[in-house]
């Protein structure tokens, strides 16, 4: 069955908005859609950052978490994707929220410069052993996704898992296999929740940088980073246009 979100797309006319976490993610969308940097609706001392072009006859605007004003480091992370998430539902009122960026995948399912659309995204570092708590910490949150809207931007679907560090723990590796999550992240389902407190559907393409499950993610994230995202950049350039013409977000 074909999901298509928690509402209608054609619920709220408003803007599609990209959302990134690093500027590095951002860096190959922008140029590959021609966009120029714009002033934000937020103050200047909060750290997301926005840029706007046209794409399919519509304006787009793409926001980046910014970077940390202390360290200068990029605002990767649950806590800066809910930030920036809850500006972009208050101050820009769009119609959807389209998340792109890197990820780790499994080795047995994907490979790097793979980009997939997010069907379900868990939280798998949410660990809270009661009862009670149980769905809430681990999810799934739900996402506007279906196989003709994957199709639309030339990628499969997939679940994601969000949480906070780079290297994986065999426990987890468990909780992926039992949830089939073949991808890992470090915003979306914070995203997804945030995003669906005011109804907001949100759309996620993810470009495989690293496996999870290798020895060494850190350095098989840093030697593939720029093709995953030159090939993420080239889904969303490939994709966005149609989707939006086509009123499929």
């Amino acid at each position: 069955m074909e999901r298509i979100g928690i509402r209608s797309c054609m619920a709220n006319e408003g803007t599609v908005v990209i959302l990134c976490a690093m500027q590095g993610e951002a860096d190959a969308i922008i140029e590959r859609l021609g966009m120029t940097p714009q002033s934000t609706p937020w103050p200047t001392t909060l750290p997301p950052r926005m840029w706007a072009g046209d794409v399919g006859g519509e304006r787009v605007l793409l926001i980046t978490n910014g970077h940390d004003p202390r360290t200068g480091a990029d605002l990767i992370g649950t806590t800066p994707a809910t930030l920036a998430t809850s500006l972009i539902v208050e101050k820009l009122s769009p119609r959807v929220i389209v998340v792109a960026g890197a990820a780790g995948g499994c080795s047995q399912s994907t490979h790097v410069g793979q980009v997939l659309m997010i069907e379900k995204a868990y939280h798998h570092d949410r660990r809270i052993p009661l009862e009670e708590f149980a769905e809430y910490a681990h999810g799934p949150e739900e996402l506007m996704a279906s196989t003709h809207l994957a199709e639309a931007f030339g990628v499969e679907l997939a679940n994601i898992s969000t949480g906070n560090a780079l290297d994986t723990l065999d426990w987890e590796l468990d909780f992926f296999r039992d949830q089939c999550v073949t991808v890992k992240d470090m915003e979306t389902a914070s995203i997804v929740w945030t995003a669906n407190l005011s109804g907001l559907p949100v759309v996620a393409i993810r470009s495989i940088t690293d496996h999870y499950d290798h020895p060494s993610p850190e350095s098989q994230f840093m030697a593939n980073f720029e093709l995953a995202l030159r090939n993420l950049a080239e889904s969303i350039g490939y994709g966005l246009p149609k989707a939006v013409s086509g009123r499929l977000i």
